[in-house]
């Protein structure tokens, strides 16, 4: 049996050899190579423009060239009532009539007074001539004759008088009846069968079918500019029309600080009153920039927009820029980029300052 000394030196043996060929084994083991591939991504390459288009819209409505609120000129009872909200009338067209029976009996009545007056006529006429008959024998006085030439004038002054009424009666009743002053469609009624309405009192509103108008409300800045166009065009729902500008402008709208329009549209325009125009503007400005896409944008610190540009040793670099005007696809932008710099188009997300990549194409 081997002394403990002994034991204890080959056990210390063993553990030594069994450690040394551990750390044989680990130190065969190598790094793996570093990798040279880098993350590729899509560039867009500058151009300065001096100057860029925005495209405006201003509002406003559809009116008719005419616009009326048919009353009748004198109180009257309506007793018909021709037309409803609508209807397209003819120019003089019936539209609603008021009761007439008054006006009827005063026209007999007056009428009877006229064959009164034309009877005491021919009576004086004939009593003159039998006077001038008598003067001529010298039967006859100044005085009697005198008397009859003064009341053949008074009757002659009544039946003038009674003319005119007949003739004002007759006017009542013609115009007893509204007649349309233009051609055109009704769009309100204000009265009933039976009611009773007072002198010019509005009974319907009758818009003109022809000459539709475009009333549109622009900045007084734009004024110059919006007038001086050569082929304006207005769009009214899906639709876009040639206009005609009729007039310049004549005084701010004080409530919207606006200068109204008026355009003529087409007679071929479909179009309600009271519907949306909107004119369209194409205005220029003089601004030195960069059209670049919305997806090479990305938000920076304290509102600040920013580009990825691609260096020439193909680094990521990070560049501050101002958005001047923006669409759904492109914003124009100036600040610290250059011509024919290349900023990465889109996927900014994975993209760091620093960061080296691989231009795969290019758009203009």
């Amino acid at each position: 049996m081997l002394p403990t000394s002994h034991l204890k030196t080959a056990l210390l043996l063993s553990m030594t050899a069994s450690l040394s060929g551990c750390f044989d084994s680990s130190t065969q083991s190598t790094e793996p190579a570093e990798s040279t591939q880098h993350l590729s991504v899509q560039t867009y390459s500058l151009h300065q423009s001096d100057h860029y288009q925005v495209q405006r819209e201003y509002v406003g409505t559809i009116k008719a060239s005419q616009q009326s609120r048919l009353g009748f000129e004198f109180p009257g009872k309506v007793s018909a009532i021709l037309v409803d909200v609508g209807d397209k009338v003819a120019k003089d067209a019936p539209l609603i009539r008021l009761d007439t029976q008054l006006l009827e009996t005063e026209a007999k009545q007056l009428h009877a007074q006229r064959n009164e007056i034309k009877a005491q006529l021919q009576l004086v006429d004939a009593n003159l001539k039998r006077q001038r008959s008598l003067k001529s024998k010298g039967f006859s006085a100044e005085a009697e004759m005198d008397a009859l030439t003064s009341e053949k004038a008074v009757l002659q002054a009544n039946t003038v008088r009674l003319n005119a009424s007949i003739q004002a009666n007759s006017l009542k009743q013609n115009k007893s009846t509204i007649k349309a002053p233009y051609a055109g469609i009704v769009s309100q009624r204000h009265v009933s069968l039976g009611d009773v309405v007072n002198a010019g009192a509005p009974t319907l509103t009758l818009l003109a079918q022809d000459n539709k108008e475009a009333f549109v409300g622009i900045p007084t800045a734009q004024l110059a500019n919006i007038s001086q166009l050569k082929q304006p065009q207005i769009r009214i729902a899906d639709n876009t029309y040639a206009v005609k500008l009729l007039n310049p402008g004549a005084q701010v709208d004080l409530n919207s600080r606006s200068v109204g329009l008026r355009y003529l549209l087409p007679d071929s325009a479909q179009v309600i009153d009271g519907q949306l125009a909107y004119l369209n503007y194409q205005e220029s400005m003089s601004e030195s920039g960069y059209w670049i896409p919305n997806t090479a944008l990305t938000d920076g610190i304290r509102g600040v927009w920013n580009v990825f540009v691609i260096t020439d040793d193909e680094l990521v670099e990070r560049r501050s820029v101002q958005v001047l005007f923006a669409d759904s696809q492109n914003a124009y932008v100036q600040g610290a980029i250059s011509e024919n710099e290349r900023i990465i188009k889109n996927g900014l997300h994975r993209i760091v300052p620093g960061q080296k990549v691989t231009p795969i194409s290019s758009g203009e």
